[in-house]
Order: structure tokens, then sequence, then C-alpha cells
């Protein structure tokens, strides 16, 4: 007890909270013992026939972290049971001495209202969770796919390229080629400006703050057949410096993964962390996970990681102080992810390097010319209001993250880095890396399909810059990734058609130069970013293996 009060003197709670944040009491000891105390009745789940809260077809109304809710019981009483907050059972207290309610209120614990409200109203839960944002902004929302005019747009073009190959193939090769040139260029342009304007990474200094103005912060963290790695994951997440009374961890599952949820069952997790279990249902996708645990989160501010992660356990202290001394315009915050395997093959040198490229040089770069940033999958931190205020995550698009980095810039919201990482594996299996990558161009991709169907709209939301950017990282990324192995067979076999004969028009032998010179500036601009940016104990492990980047974009 003295323990608890030093601790909420700390953190600006109530010695109860902080007893029940560390486990020294559970709920059921709290609970029944506060019951007695106010001479009130304690019931259990099964006193409570139903519960008289919210409305069948809709969600007003429903909020299941509420700490009261009216309940008939089985003995025929219809009256509020609620499961207070310890910093207000002295206000709670008064109330019922003052108005004789001892006999028309009862107790019982948070698990069993939040049990109680997810049982009834899981079909409204999970809705809105997969089709909010489809119902209230359809345009921005994968659901639909593409619009009509960009079928006809993309089939005409198509059939303008054969169309123009069939009848004027050498206008059509020179013309192709100055337009991927042009293209390829402006690409390997932003690397350029982000190689001349590097700034080395440092540890962002951190302030002493008082903990008692720390808010709260909820952690998300979804799982999907990941039984394997749960105790590096629990043991991981322990190591988050933050006030426990101030931190909600939730590990989030489908209801149906019931060796993941097993193997959380058999770990010691302390009272922050909580289980959510999503009810199955299609789409089956990471962000419908995220949207589904984000009703019973309570942070002001939010963050998620994955299942293989190793925060910094100063991460969410960073984030808070940078957040503070930021104004409301940040919304989000990304943290680095650095491959942690850097050393154990080609595959994840590669995966390393690229990753370095990414997270410490393109995207603080485009955070500092004020361009959209499209997220990592993982490590990044919001406020809950501006989370809110762009619909959250969009269950139909495969790359979440960046159809979310997109959203939040477009409602006005910019994104910012921060400085302490989070450590994670590369796929060490061309198997296991393979299916990962084509799902990312798959879902970048749906991004630029979905953020173009209302093109005048996109730059009305954005300055010309940051919009030529965005073209260019949307669809530089896939394009570039199907276009680089036909150029490259194509420079190939034309220096070696060109070696045999001379050039005929004269202008093929032009076109070679140009394509050397495209790829050669590829390579150059992607090896310089990539190697500036990486730390200088990861460029030994990383070493010769930095010239098989030609064989890793083939792949």
């Amino acid at each position: 007890m003295r323990q608890a009060m030093m601790l909420a003197a700390k953190n600006g709670t109530v010695a109860g909270t902080e007893l029940l944040a560390h486990g020294a009491i559970t709920q059921e000891a709290y609970y029944r013992t506060l019951a007695n105390h106010l001479q009130v009745s304690f019931v259990e789940p099964g006193d409570i026939a139903m519960i008289m809260n919210g409305r069948d077809g809709s969600l007003e109304g429903v909020n299941v972290r509420a700490n009261l809710i009216w309940c008939q019981l089985r003995d025929g009483r219809t009256l509020p049971v609620t499961a207070p907050d310890p910093r207000s059972v002295e206000t709670l207290s008064v109330s019922l001495a003052s108005n004789g309610l001892r006999r028309s209120f009862a107790l019982t614990k948070p698990e069993t209202l939040r049990t109680l409200l997810t049982r009834k109203y899981w079909p409204l839960l999970l809705e809105t969770a997969t089709r909010k944002l489809a119902y209230d902004e359809p345009a921005m929302s994968a659901h639909a796919g593409a619009r009509f005019w960009q079928g006809v747009v993309s089939a005409l073009l198509v059939l303008g390229v054969a169309a123009a190959f069939a009848t004027r193939p050498g206008i059509a090769s020179t013309a192709l080629h100055v337009a991927m040139s042009t293209f390829f260029f402006s690409c390997v342009l932003l690397r350029l400006l982000a190689v001349l304007t590097f700034r080395a990474p440092a540890t962002a200094p951190l302030k002493r703050m008082d903990p008692r103005t720390r808010p709260d912060y909820s952690v998300l963290v979804c799982l999907y057949k990941e039984s394997a790695v749960v105790p590096d994951l629990i043991a991981s997440l322990k190591t988050i410096e933050w006030p426990r009374s101030r931190l909600q961890i939730l590990l989030v599952c489908e209801d149906d993964d019931v060796d993941t949820i097993d193997a959380l069952a058999r770990q010691e997790l302390p009272p922050c962390f909580e289980i959510v279990r999503v009810p199955p249902a299609q789409p089956r996708t990471k962000p419908k996970a995220l949207n589904y645990a984000m009703m019973f989160a309570r942070g002001q501010f939010i963050t998620l990681y994955d299942a293989e992660d190793r925060p910094h356990p100063r991460q969410l202290e960073e984030a808070w102080q940078t957040f503070l001394q930021s104004d409301e315009s940040v919304g989000c915050l990304q943290a680095p992810l650095v491959k942690a395997n850097t050393s154990r093959n080609a595959l994840t040198a590669l995966f390393h390097l690229e990753y370095a490229g990414l997270f410490g040089g393109l995207m603080p770069w485009l955070a500092r010319v004020g361009s959209p940033i499209m997220l990592g999958g993982t490590s990044n931190h919001f406020r809950r209001h501006a989370l809110d205020q762009v619909g959250r995550w969009d269950p139909f698009n495969v790359t979440e993250d960046a159809d979310l980095g997109m959203r939040l810039w477009r409602g006005g919201y910019r994104t910012a880095m921060i400085s302490r990482p989070t450590l994670e594996d590369a796929p060490h299996t061309l198997g296991a890396w393979l299916p990962q990558r084509t799902r990312w161009f798959k879902g970048w991709m749906q991004t630029w399909i979905v953020h173009t169907r209302e093109p005048a709209r996109l730059y009305r939301n954005m300055h010309l810059r940051a919009f030529v950017i965005t073209q260019l990282l949307l669809t530089g990324t896939f394009v570039s990734a199907l276009l680089h192995p036909l150029v490259l067979v194509n420079a190939v076999g034309l220096s070696i058609w060109l070696t045999v004969q001379s050039p005929d028009p004269a202008y093929m032998s032009l076109i070679a130069w140009i394509d050397w010179l495209m790829i050669a500036a590829s390579y150059l601009a992607f090896g310089a970013l990539c190697w500036l940016a990486t730390a200088p104990e990861e460029r030994s492990k990383i070493g010769w293996r930095i010239v098989l980047i030609p064989v890793y974009w083939m792949a």
C-alpha cells in the first residue's frame, strides 16, 4: 500500500489504480471489497439476465469501455451496475450515502462489463470495423476498386501503345523510351535529393517530464498464427518504459486462432495487457482487426507493433514528447524500422540496406520537404483524434499503412519521424520474402487507384510539389519493379545487337546509352542513399553483398 501511494503521488493517480495496474490486487478482490465497503450488491456475470444500454440498430450509445450500464438481473431487479474507476470511488461513496441509493445500485468487475457489452454488440462492432470507412467516405476506400474512367483510360493507353508499335515501331519505341526515361529519372531524382540533403540520424534527447502529465497510451499488437513468437513478444513489450497505470497493451487475435490464444494464456500477463478476440469475418485483414481493437482502446495516443517487433523501451516517451513539442497538425510519428538479422544471408543484408535507406534517408527527407509519407506497417504513433478524424484503417487495402499516410495528409495532418527504432527480423528465405513483397506492390497499386479516383480533389488537398512527389512514389514503386527487368533485358539485347552491326537507325545507339544510364543511375542513387543511412557497424555485415542490388531488384 505504501508503494502504491508513492506511485499514485508520482503518476497523478490513486493507490487503488496503482494496486490494480501492478497486479498487487485482483479486480475480483478489489471490487468485492469495495462493494462491501459501500454496502451495495456485487454481481457476477451469471447474475445478469440482460443489459439495457444502447440501441440494437446502431452503435450510438454503445461504449464497450463503459464503467456503468443498466442491467436486468435474474432476480427481476433493473438497476445500474458499475465498475467505477478507483479515482471516483470517494465521489461515488458520498453520492450513495446522501441519496440513499445503496439498494438500487450494484458493483461488478470492469472485465464483466466489457464481456457483456461485447457479447451483445459484437455484430455492430464488427460491421463498424469493416465498413465504416466505405460507408462514410466511399471514395477513400479500396472496397469499390477502380472507377470506370480509370479503366477506360488504362485500356486506351494500352491499346494506343500497341497500335503505335504495330504501325510505327521506331517512333513508338523512341517515344516510349523518352517517357520511361523521364519517369525513371524523376524517381531517381527523389533519392538523389535525399542523398544531397542527408542528415546522419541521431538519437533525440529526452527531457525529464512530470510523470503526472503523462496521458494514457494504448499499444495495439495484431497476432495471427503467431504462437511461436508469443514468449519473445511479451518479454519485449514488458520492457516498455511507461507508467503501468497509464499503459494499455491490446493483443488482438482472431477468435478462431486457438493456438495463439492458448500461447497467450500460458504467459503471465500483467494487468495492463488485454486480449481482444476479433470475430472471424471477411476480409480477414490486419486493418480490420485494428479497427475492431480501437473500440477497446482507452489511450489518447495510439501505437501499433507487429508480433516480431522489439521496440526501443523509450520509444513511447520520445513519441509523446515529440507530440508535445509539435503543433496539432502533426497527427502521426513514424519510428524507424531496423532489420536485426543483417548478417544471416544476402537476402537479409539487402533487406536491411533497403530499410535503412527508406526509414533513415527517404522518409526523413519527405518529412523535411513537407510531403506525404507512406507509413511503415508498424511503429506508427498517432494522436487518437487525428486517427479517428480520417476514418482509421481501410480493411480492404492490403497496405493499409501507405493508404493511411495518404489520408492523414489529405485530412490536414502531417507525419514526422522519431529516432528510437523498432527491431524486427527480415524474411531470410525467398519463399517468405516474395509473397510479402507481392502484397506490398498490390497494396501500393490499390492505394494509387484509390487516391487518383478524384484527381482534382487530390490536387486541392496538397500543393504541387507534394502532388508530384506522391505520384512518383506511389507509381514509381511498382512500375519500376515491373519494368526494370524489361529495361535491363532490352539494354543488354540492344547492346549486343549494336556490337555486331552498325546502328540503323542511328538513334538506336542513343537509346542503348539512355537505358544503361537510367539503370546505372537507379542503382547508384539507391545504393548511395541506403549506404549513407546504414549504421557503420551494420555496413561491415553487409560488405560485398551490396553488389547484389541488381539481383535483388530482379527478384
